[in-house]
C-alpha cells in the first residue's frame, strides 16, 4: 500500500512513517516542517499527493507544544489556520474518494479550549 502521512514530521507522524516503512509500505511524507510549501492552509497544495496515495493518515494540525498553545490557541490565526487546513484536506479527500484516518488527541474533549474544539470538529 502507498500511505500519505500528513504531519509526517510530528511526534506521532515520524514514528508512524518508520513503522509503515518497516512493514514494507511505500510512504509519502507531507509536513510544513520539512518544506514550507507543504502548507495545508494553501488550497490544492496536497491534492496530487492525496490522488497518488491508497490511504491517508491525517495527523497534521497547527500546534506547537503546551507553551505555544497557552499563548496562541485563543487567537484568530490559530482558529483560521486549523479551519483552513481541515477544509482543504477534507475536501480533497472527498473529491478523490480516498480512505483516511483523522487522528486526534485526548485533548479533543477539552470543550473550554479552541484547540480541543477544533480537534473535536475534525
Amino acid at each position: 500500500m502507498k500511505y500519505l502521512v500528513l504531519g509526517s514530521a510530528g511526534q506521532i507522524g515520524a514514528e508512524l512513517c518508520k513503522f509503515l516503512k518497516k512493514e514494507g509500505h511505500e510512504v509519502l511524507t507531507f509536513d510544513i516542517e520539512d518544506d514550507s510549501i507543504q502548507d495545508l492552509r494553501i488550497k490544492g497544495i496536497v491534492d496530487s499527493h492525496i490522488n497518488e496515495a491508497d490511504f491517508v493518515m491525517f495527523l497534521a494540525f497547527d500546534v506547537g507544544g503546551s507553551r505555544y498553545l497557552k499563548k496562541y490557541q485563543n487567537t484568530y490565526d490559530f482558529i483560521d489556520n486549523n479551519a483552513k487546513l481541515m477544509v482543504h484536506t477534507f475536501n480533497a479527500l472527498k473529491s478523490y474518494r480516498k480512505p483516511f484516518i483523522f487522528a486526534s488527541t485526548q485533548m479533543s474533549n477539552m470543550s473550554y479550549s479552541p484547540y480541543g474544539i477544533a480537534k473535536a470538529l475534525g
